[in-house]
């Protein structure tokens, strides 16, 4: 497998795709495009895990790059992301095929049948016998050049079949179900389709087709020692277990919260990729130094932490700039800080927290206009790469969202900082904190 695979670092980033990476109209946004295709670009091992064939998923991910292996038909199968070449199957065994098929013939049920003939993907199914559900599947996915109706009960279950599934009614599939999670080496999933309330998909496929396998393998193959894991639903629950970190999206499925080490944003919020821009930013901006810290999505329990440690830098830091005089103006006590506007503004901008072993380093955060609104480290953390790493998240941040340019109001303290990262000077200007003027700097990156 070395001509498809080379190790290229350490973690391994794997996503669900419905419900998790993909918005409720079974699409990626701009933002999760822009911000994963850059990460790609710069060396992040991301890919996805999923219960759909690649040419479902090649339709709702268009314009993502696929640098690695995809994982389809929840870990039937591993494809090039690029080609689609057929890299591991993970087919039924004859008597499992026959097993399947007495069971579904037992309770009436027709089911898509999956298989490779003389090596070629097919999905396979009797007309005439369709359920509401397998209509509306087959005519969403119509001139799809998989589909191949089967004429004759015999040739339905013919060449390598190594999935089913059956739609329909969870009354009408459920005695199958507990039937077939009887059978020896079959995996069997029923779950609602998160597309169409009241609807259930039974899918049956071979017990090592898993999500865990497939990504252990990839895992293993690119030299990772660390697997994120990112779902929603029940089905993605054993790629958690086989992951180092387990990330669960807000909408998710509340026993998927509970294994989970972080609930991000959900999926109408970008949540995977703006938890991506963190979580890579240290390896990014400072390569093998970095590790010392990690980023994170800010909380509303950080806000008293915060604005405590605002107060600290301004009035330690920012004294080889300033005048006592002009710092008591800027941060005159941690208790004249409105904590309802800073707790309005972090939340609503884009906030990232630095930490180590829980203690606060610094935090930024950023509007949706590309503007860098705050910018601070613990007084005890300058010069680590604190600011380097914010800043290299929230700049990809502005990237996501298709901004020209980063734009920020910097102190004397702050500008020399933010120069060296190629920022320009627009104008120098005078605010009034507290009857005072106080001198910044408006700049600006031309991304």
């Amino acid at each position: 497998m070395k001509e498809w695979l080379e190790p290229m670092g350490e973690t391994l980033y794997v996503s669900d795709l419905d419900g998790t990476l993909l918005t409720g109209e079974e699409r990626l946004t701009e933002f999760t495009i822009r911000v994963l295709n850059r990460l790609t670009q710069r060396g992040v091992r991301f890919t996805y895990a999923t219960a759909r064939s690649r040419n479902s998923a090649e339709v709702v991910t268009q314009g993502l790059t696929k640098s690695l292996p995809v994982i389809v038909y929840n870990g039937a199968f591993v494809r090039r992301g690029d080609t689609g070449e057929l890299l591991v199957k993970e087919t039924l065994l004859p008597s499992q095929i026959d097993s399947a098929r007495e069971i579904f013939r037992r309770h009436g049920i027709s089911p898509l049948v999956y298989t490779l003939l003389d090596g070629v993907e097919r999905v396979r199914w009797r007309p005439g016998s369709e359920t509401p559900g397998v209509a509306r599947y087959l005519a969403k996915r119509k001139g799809d050049p998989r589909f191949l109706p089967a004429e004759e009960e015999c040739s339905l279950y013919g060449g390598e079949v190594f999935y089913f599934t059956c739609i329909g009614d969870r009354e009408a599939l459920e005695p199958a179900w507990e039937e077939l999670s009887r059978v020896e080496g079959l995996r069997v999933l029923l779950q609602e389709e998160i597309y169409q309330p009241g609807e259930f998909w039974l899918e049956v496929m071979a017990q090592g087709a898993t999500k865990a396998n497939a990504a252990r393998l990839l895992a293993e193959r690119l030299g990772c020692g660390r697997m994120v894991a990112f779902g929603d639903g029940l089905n993605d629950l054993p790629l958690f277990e086989a992951a180092q970190e387990r990330c669960a999206v807000e909408n998710a499925v509340s026993q998927l919260k509970q294994a989970a080490d972080w609930v991000l944003p959900g999926n109408e919020e970008d949540g995977v990729a703006k938890w991506l821009l963190a979580d890579t930013a240290p390896a990014l901006a400072l390569g093998e130094s970095a590790g010392e810290f990690r980023l994170r999505l800010y909380r509303p329990e950080d806000l008293e932490e915060l604005i405590l440690l605002f107060y600290q830098t301004v009035r330690t830091v920012a004294l080889k700039d300033y005048t006592p005089e002009e710092t008591e103006a800027w941060a005159p006590s941690p208790e004249s800080v409105d904590r309802a506007a800073w707790g309005e503004s972090l939340a609503a901008h884009y906030t990232l927290v630095a930490e180590r072993n829980g203690e606060l380093l610094g935090f930024g955060d950023m509007d949706e206009t590309g503007y860098l609104d705050r910018l601070y480290v613990h007084k005890d953390f300058q010069g680590r790469g604190v600011a380097t790493v914010l800043t290299e998240a929230l700049e990809g941040y502005a990237r996501g969202l298709g901004a020209e340019r980063v734009t920020v109001h910097a102190s004397r303290t702050a500008k020399p900082f933010f120069q060296k990262r190629g920022y320009q000077v627009v104008t120098a200007q005078r605010v009034v904190r507290r009857g005072v003027e106080l001198e910044n700097f408006a700049m600006e990156l031309k991304l």
